[in-house]
């Protein structure tokens, strides 16, 4: 289950850093962290998570940042695609 999780935070960093490059964003430091619940009962299953982006540049845009992740989420990352169907996924921006 932890690698399920630790691929499904992969394939969304991979994309939010890729998109915010493209949109020229000076990104200094960024960190992907995964929330999970599981199922009391087994096979214990996520049941909510939520992906937490802590990033840190000169002169981000929350707009574009927001963009990205909701561009990895809805069009680029399989992993959420798949995950949704299953359970809740919750993306929260920090910018530090």
């Amino acid at each position: 289950m932890e690698l399920l999780a630790i691929g499904l935070t992969g394939c969304t960093a991979m994309n939010i850093i890729s998109i915010l490059k493209k949109k020229h964003q000076e990104v200094k430091d960024f960190e992907v962290h995964v929330h999970a619940n599981n199922a009391s009962d087994h096979p214990k299953v996520f049941t909510h998570l939520t992906i937490e982006c802590p990033l840190t540049g000169k002169d981000l845009d929350y707009k574009a940042i927001e963009r990205a992740m909701h561009l990895s989420e809805t069009k680029y990352c399989s992993a959420q695609a798949m995950f949704k169907k299953v359970a809740p996924i919750d993306l929260k921006i920090v910018i530090k």
